[in-house]
């Protein structure tokens, strides 16, 4: 027998090496993110939860019961129910022809398309929603246009009504159902659809049979997520919304800021919070909750689209219909943020920067500006610093640890800001951080920190393994290896991840209503403000500049992904 020894290699050596120091350190690398969110997630909506089962100290139902047994209570929870899958619907079905339109035309109407989409999608929630309130007024655009052609004899009424919420939540929510639609488009086989046609197929038959089969994977997905988010929304309910579209969320605020009633608002929020991590179950059951770490949703296939049938011409309008809704309120506030009079007028009578200087010279928008800048930036270093160690511990963990931390880091993105946000409320107040932003930057953390833990985890699924083999095989340590080989490469991801945190924390409101006070507020809570008590046109001026910022950080990426692709 040959007993000569055959020398091992590189991959070979790295997995003879004491894997118990390689789990310690991913232990050691995941647990910070781990006892922050512990601490400052888990533990105050604990506390929250438990005053839903204590009266005069004792445990007790009577808080659930008095939502059962109060009408008001039960209008609210079945407008909940309500509008959210009338939103989830109308997401879906709005979606479905622009996602087809996307997947079907030529690469360079497709990025175009796609610029489309993003602007608005990373556009603050509150900027939408200000458009649509200046488009849809009694003396907006749209009415003027109604009344101007003869359609309607008077201003019809958009908003403070159901109309108002389904319009401006389904603006909002729309991308999260399109963006994963569409890769569902891009991943099925289009012989499929040749084929039906080939057969003679009509277009119903093609969508039912063989289209809506092969994509419904996407849209249950999308349906999931926007139902979870429209279930405790509260800024556009709040904003377009009347007194008969009252939500959850909103009464939740209601009976801590205005009733005191901490028992029936965390029994409120104890309902929220099960509908949502049921949901999540549902969607970890079905597709797993690595589909929202995953880096890449279509194929990106390049084949030559079938020729369109009657129905697939339809679809194209009504894709071109649902871009049009998209960008609607971004266009047309544009130029009414040059107008000079009192109220926000399309077109303007006169043009000028009146309430442009407002922004710029007025102490409390720059104050506010500034309190969101520094904010965001803390905010991004600690998320950055929390997300990144975990995702290189959990990437190097044994898969079944790795799953539950997977889920265990994404579920704070998942529970609405509003549950989190009162949490937080009700362990700090008492400490005096509210007063000194402390709060609201450990909120926005709580926030964000997923946002950079599934992003480097995606960067991380991308990474080629055999080169980090390779270089320590050859002998150079960890630490090198990851200076000189993985840290170049997952660059790109870091960088999105700080973007990503920095947006989520410069875009939240609801936070920043309850964990900010009149010193250290911020500028989306003082746009909220604006918007609730009487409507100042600077809010206008002040959500233009931030829809340049975003167009100007979309148009850096597409560079930045040109130019590393060689394009």
């Amino acid at each position: 027998m040959n007993s000569t020894a055959i020398p091992l290699p590189p991959g070979a050596a790295l997995h003879a090496a004491p894997r118990r120091r390689w789990n310690r350190a991913a232990v050691l690398a995941a647990a910070p993110l781990l006892v922050f969110l512990l601490l400052f997630f888990v533990g105050p909506i604990a506390g929250l939860m438990k005053e839903g089962f204590l009266v005069d100290g004792q445990l007790s139902l009577s808080h659930y019961r008095h939502l059962l047994d109060t009408p008001i209570y039960r209008i609210v929870l079945g407008n909940t129910f309500t509008i959210a899958v009338a939103v989830t619907i109308s997401c879906v079905v709005m979606s479905y022809p622009l996602a087809y339109l996307m997947a079907s035309v030529s690469p360079r109407i497709a990025r175009i398309l796609f610029f489309a989409v993003l602007l608005p999608f990373w556009s603050s929630a509150l900027v939408r929603t200000s458009a649509w309130i200046a488009l849809l007024g009694k003396n907006g655009p749209l009415n003027a246009l109604l009344t101007g052609t003869g359609i309607a004899s008077e201003p019809v009424a958009f908003l403070f009504n159901f109309t108002g919420v389904m319009i401006g939540t389904t603006h909002v929510l729309m991308p999260f159902v399109l963006l994963p639609l569409y890769a569902s488009f891009k991943a099925m086989d289009r012989t499929l659809v040749q084929a039906a046609q080939s057969l003679g197929a009509g277009s119903v038959s093609i969508f039912s049979k063989v289209v809506l089969p092969l994509t419904s994977p996407g849209v249950v997905a999308g349906g999931i997520i926007v139902f979870m988010n429209a279930v405790g929304y509260y800024i556009t309910p709040s904003l377009m919304g009347g007194p008969g579209q009252r939500m959850v969320a909103e009464v939740i605020s209601h009976n801590i800021t205005e009733e005191l009633n901490w028992g029936v608002a965390a029994a409120l929020a104890g309902v929220l919070l099960v509908t949502v991590l049921v949901s999540l179950w549902v969607f970890n059951r079905l597709f797993g909750l690595d589909k929202l770490i995953s880096g890449s949703g279509g194929k990106g296939s390049s084949e030559a689209p079938a020729r369109r049938t009657p129905g697939g011409r339809f679809s194209v309008v009504a894709g071109i219909l649902s871009v049009l809704f998209l960008l609607a309120p971004i266009v047309v506030v544009i130029p009414m943020s040059f107008g000079t009079s009192q109220y926000p007028s399309f077109p303007p009578p006169e043009y000028g920067l009146r309430w442009y200087r407002s922004f710029l010279e007025e102490d409390k928008w720059l104050a506010a500006l500034f309190s969101s800048l520094k904010v965001g930036l803390i905010v991004t270093l600690l998320a950055s610093v929390l997300g990144i160690a975990a995702a290189l511990g959990v990437h190097k963990m044994k898969s079944g640890a790795g799953k539950v931390l997977d889920a265990l880091f994404v579920i704070p993105m998942s529970v609405p800001s509003i549950i989190t946000g009162v949490s937080l409320y009700y362990m700090t107040a008492p400490l005096g951080w509210v007063a000194n932003s402390v709060a609201v930057i450990l909120g926005h953390t709580v926030l964000a920190a997923p946002y950079v833990y599934i992003t480097v985890r995606a960067a991380l699924r991308s990474f080629d393994h055999s080169l980090e083999l390779a270089a320590m095989g050859l002998g150079a340590s960890w630490t090198v290896m990851f200076r000189l080989v993985m840290l170049p490469a997952l660059l790109p991801g870091l960088i999105g991840a700080a973007v990503f945190a920095f947006v989520t924390s410069f875009d939240d409101v609801v936070m920043a209503l309850f964990l900010t006070n009149v010193r250290n507020r911020t500028l989306p809570k003082l746009m909220f403000e604006g918007l609730s008590s009487d409507f100042d046109p600077t809010v206008i001026s002040a959500s233009c500049l931030l829809v340049a910022a975003t167009a100007l950080i979309l148009i850096a990426q597409q560079l930045l992904g040109r130019k590393k692709n060689g394009a």
